[in-house]
């Protein structure tokens, strides 16, 4: 006959050596998932969060779960006779490890032709899916969806507009892959707009390619810089009816840029330059574009 005692210690024992494997289990696992990881140096050494990405481009906003980042974003285009400043302050929120919210409140100042307007943009909230993502001890690769609305906070009765004066969709996709030292970018996309009125504002499309190097760093710093390309057509506009003739083209822009980012803050800064410029009818063209971007991450 088996004593209480003798089940009780066979009881202890089999908790104890379950315990155990389970725990070498769960370091084998970690040991298996750290053995397919790139290792802490260089482009990698801090948060996704707070790895190179675009400056001008669209995108790259995965952040680890319950991460908040606030951004404060600010370009200005200026040209003969033209300007557009932007300032974006706006709330990154991570879902998920792949799923990220987005909210932007843009306020702009426009100057065309002698007229000038101000006031807010549109206001829009961004969701951003990573759909793909593959990690090897030298290089990671993540793919993502990115989809938007834009509400009409903004004024297209103004001029120059400062919103396209009903909603808007967005619909892009991204690719980065990213090297201990070297790291390369692209992602198409396109701006749906409605109509209002029988004002409709031209449909745009995207398409950017970029690539950087990380530049040697003091620890806890990542330190890169990087040239990118970005495209964007857009379909004439129709005012009141009537096909505006004089908007619309193609303008395709490079952007060479610095980054500095601590895994509490990024701070990133380019000059944009147009080398195509293809523009319908009579349009006022742009010589140049600053670009600032600063975040601040919250874990």
């Amino acid at each position: 006959m088996i004593s209480p005692r003798n089940v009780f210690n066979h009881l202890i024992i089999t908790v104890l050596f379950s315990t155990i494997s389970l725990s070498c289990e769960e370091n084998n696992t970690e040991k298996t998932k750290k053995a397919d990881e790139p290792p802490k140096i260089g482009n990698f050494s801090l948060p996704m969060s707070q790895q190179p990405s675009s400056l001008f481009g669209f995108g790259g906003n995965i952040i680890d779960k319950g991460e908040i980042q606030c951004y404060f974003f600010a370009d200005d285009f200026i040209g003969k006779e033209i300007m557009n400043s932007t300032i974006l302050p706006s709330i990154l929120f991570g879902i998920t490890n792949d799923f990220s919210i987005y909210f932007n409140f843009p306020y702009t100042i426009m100057e065309d032709d002698g007229h000038r307007s101000s006031g807010l943009a549109d206001f829009f909230v961004q969701l951003e899916y990573a759909f793909y993502n593959k990690s090897t001890t030298t290089y990671s690769d993540q793919a993502t969806i990115v989809a938007n609305i834009t509400l009409p906070t903004g004024s297209a009765k103004k001029n120059p507009p400062t919103g396209f004066g009903s909603p808007s969709f967005f619909i892009g996709a991204t690719y980065m892959h990213m090297l201990v030292d070297w790291f390369v970018f692209t992602a198409p996309g396109a701006i749906l707009t409605t109509s209002n009125h029988g004002t409709k504002f031209g449909d745009q499309f995207l398409y950017q390619f970029g690539f950087g190097r990380n530049i040697p760093s003091p620890p806890k710093w990542i330190y890169a810089w990087m040239i990118e390309f970005d495209g964007q057509y857009n379909k004439k506009n129709r005012i009141d009816g009537e096909i505006d003739n004089n908007s619309g083209g193609n303008v395709i822009y490079v952007t060479p840029s610095l980054w500095f980012s601590t895994k509490d803050i990024l701070v990133q800064f380019g000059v944009s330059f147009p080398i195509n410029q293809n523009l319908f009818g009579h349009q006022t063209k742009i010589d140049y574009a600053i670009n600032v971007n600063c975040a601040w991450s919250f874990y």
